[in-house]
């Protein structure tokens, strides 16, 4: 599970930004007592990010956070590992990443909150709606959760560097074709310093950001369902060619990890910022980065040039869709809740206009959910909210394989995508050798299966 920690703001401060009217404002319905137990990272965290503000609005009910520090381990079956954590303290509120809220909702083990949010007229046309399609469709057509923010990715650009090569800028919903070919018109590696059209996570590994790009125009590779590679198709073979090209030809900013070195004690935040995001020398044209990287960006002091972004590509026969959203902060009422109407008012104030507006008075750490509180930035942040997620994720149910196979395909992954990466074999070949060694995985009987061994 990824942690996405926001920066919170206390109440005490957050009484001094807002004048506390919306603590004196409290009314009689809105009163509440008892108790609710929150699943959250920690207690710190939770008070910080949530706790402070809803406290102070609610003082008589009592808030017990279950955290989850040390809870996640590698080498054990971390999805149990919160399923019994779950049925142990039978928690009121569930904090959820996507693939736990997709899980739970489709099992009957949240309520939903369709009733509640439309006895308190709770305000969807202010929710931003590629989050609420998202939460509806994962419910099956009701709503089980409500998350305050998300995360999501971007192409952010150089402007320096194109306008100096006379290059137009890019523009939002451009497909992988055209920023894969914009790219190319800027990448002279041989040059001193050398310059790069582009570079980000997915571009450190060719396959990894292959189907990135197949995952835009809604196409799989495994049905973890059926068992089935679904990877030696023309779609995929257009894709990888295109890719591999541009790896091949250098078009692609790649860290040098043997020459890297870590930031001494003492580096200023500058050195220490330069060194994680290359994009900040002013040689690389463009950047896939997060919603964190405008943050990155605004505090950077002396930056070399001015900066801009737009949408992540999109498939062109479908070009509102895409595949960058992420969200690892999703609040559930759990349905066997002690406490169920306490439950639904946290999760309606830490998703209300009000909760957003002053929280988003911090950095920049996550997008809003709430359209009110999206950031006044005077670029175009209002990209990251452009597109909708698409219908399924590329992997949903990826957890019904096993390690063993997901480190084998790994393994063959590698190897295949090495030799197409040195001309020694095709994109047809590359992907019929990847499919046809792991589907004969996917087929063994399980007693041919090795058994990790426990610790």
């Amino acid at each position: 599970m990824k942690k996405v920690m926001l920066l919170g703001i206390v109440g005490g401060l957050a009484c001094t930004a807002t004048g506390c009217t919306w603590m004196s404002d409290t009314r009689e319905q809105d009163k509440l007592s008892g108790s609710i137990k929150v699943v959250y990272w920690s207690k710190n965290s939770f008070m910080q990010n949530y706790g402070n503000l809803f406290s102070a609005k609610y003082p008589d009910l009592a808030v017990e956070v279950l955290p989850l520090d040390g809870l996640y381990k590698p080498q054990q079956d971390n999805k149990k590992a919160f399923d019994d954590y779950v049925q142990l303290h039978n928690p009121d509120v569930l904090l959820l990443n996507s693939e736990q809220f997709e899980r739970y909702a489709g099992s009957g083990k949240l309520k939903a909150l369709d009733a509640d949010m439309k006895k308190d007229a709770y305000d969807t046309k202010g929710y931003y709606s590629g989050v609420l399609e998202y939460l509806k469709r994962a419910g099956d057509g009701k709503i089980y959760g409500l998350a305050p923010y998300f995360n999501c990715e971007a192409v952010f650009y150089n402007k320096k560097l194109f306008a100096e090569h006379g290059i137009p800028f890019p523009e939002n919903k451009m497909s992988w074709d055209e920023l894969i070919l914009l790219s190319q018109r800027f990448s002279k590696p041989n040059e001193e310093p050398p310059v790069y059209g582009l570079e980000g996570r997915e571009l450190t590994n060719p396959f990894i950001f292959a189907t990135t790009v197949g995952a835009s125009y809604g196409l799989k590779f495994l049905d973890p369902d059926s068992k089935k590679m679904t990877l030696n198709t023309p779609e995929w073979a257009k894709i990888f060619k295109l890719v591999a090209e541009a790896f091949q030809k250098g078009d692609f900013y790649k860290a040098d990890l043997a020459s890297s070195q870590s930031p001494s004690p003492g580096s200023k935040r500058d050195d220490v910022l330069k060194q994680q995001y290359p994009f900040l020398h002013g040689q690389i044209a463009m950047t896939i980065q997060g919603v964190d990287f405008v943050d990155v960006l605004s505090t950077m002091s002396g930056l070399p040039f001015e900066w801009d972004l737009v949408t992540m590509p999109v498939d062109q026969s479908n070009p509102n869709s895409g595949n960058s959203m992420s969200l690892n902060e999703i609040f559930s009422v759990n349905v066997n809740s002690q406490n169920p109407t306490a439950s639904w008012k946290f999760i309606e104030y830490v998703n209300s206009d009000a909760f957003a507006r002053i929280m988003t008075k911090s950095t920049l750490k996550a997008l809003p959910a709430r359209l009110s509180a999206m950031p006044k930035e005077e670029r175009n942040v209002k990209a990251f909210y452009e597109l909708t997620p698409p219908n399924e994720s590329m992997y949903k149910n990826f957890d019904k394989l096993s390690d063993h196979f997901l480190m084998t395909f790994d393994s063959i992954i590698n190897e295949e995508m090495e030799k197409l990466l040195k001309g020694k074999s095709t994109a047809e070949t590359t992907l019929q050798q990847i499919e046809a060694r792991s589907q004969a995985e996917l087929d063994k009987p399980k007693d041919e299966i090795p058994v990790a061994p426990k610790n």
